[in-house]
């Protein structure tokens, strides 16, 4: 295939069988590397060929210059780069991903039910909208099954929640104030919001019990047992509720 590669090159004919076959496995190589999270691969060369293949780099232009010069000794290679069509790409290779390894992974009914238990999202609330934009995507994130990450994302948007609703306080409002609070930890968050008597008691213990469990998904050997120990589904709940009085 290089062989065949280089001739088509040199000939200038770029509708070579050739080119639709390295794209073809440009393809596969990158269906199969969506599949891990991590890879090790103890050679560099093949791992920097994956690396530039996975991130869409062109690294077809540097493997030609690289064969070019193998088997002709020439560096005077025209820049190319090719990759699939993908308005051309057909379209039953994303229903086979969606129906093999996305809906045959959801039980169509617990996904309703999900999506119920969550119930309406913070009604009657003035939450700033980037933050109810994340809240809705921690909606979708457990009903789809992904309970845990819905859990750290919501300890996430919750020391997000804290610095926006604190923006307005006497402290925050100086620009050292402003500066100080984007370093700040959620811990120092919620401890500084209870010193300050400035939410409801039960939305900062709320929140201190959410940063708690979601600390020991995290840190699972390391981090101490929480007191009460929350469910997937109850730290979404809480973390709603929490949101909701922040902003009330």
């Amino acid at each position: 295939m290089e062989k065949q590669l280089l001739d088509a090159i040199k000939k200038g004919d770029f509708n070579a069988s050739v080119f639709e076959a390295i794209d073809n496995i440009v393809i596969e190589i990158k269906e199969k590397l969506a599949g891990y999270d991590s890879l090790r691969v103890d050679d560099l060369s093949l791992r920097n060929d994956l690396t530039a293949i996975r991130e869409n780099k062109d690294f077809v232009y540097f493997k030609l210059l690289e064969l070019n010069n193998k088997y002709h000794g020439s560096k005077n290679v025209t820049r190319l780069t090719f990759g699939p069509n993908w308005d051309e790409f057909y379209a039953n290779r994303w229903d086979d991903i969606l129906h093999d390894e996305i809906l045959s992974q959801v039980d169509p009914y617990e996904l309703i039910i999900k999506r119920m238990d969550l119930g309406t999202l913070l009604v009657g609330k003035a939450v700033p909208e980037h933050l109810e934009h994340h809240l809705r995507k921690i909606k979708e994130c457990y009903a789809w099954g992904f309970e845990k990450e819905a859990s750290i994302y919501c300890r996430t948007i919750l020391e997000e929640g804290f610095r926006e609703a604190l923006k307005p306080k006497p402290e925050f409002r100086t620009p050292q104030g402003k500066e100080d609070l984007k370093k700040w930890s959620l811990d120092w968050l919620i401890n500084h919001a209870k010193k300050k008597k400035y939410f409801y008691p039960e939305a900062i213990d709320r929140a201190y019990k959410i940063k708690e469990n979601v600390n020991k998904i995290i840190h699972p050997s390391t981090a101490r047992v929480p007191e009460e120990q929350l469910s997937n589904i109850d730290i979404v709940k809480d973390t709603f509720y929490v949101m909701e009085m922040l902003f009330r």
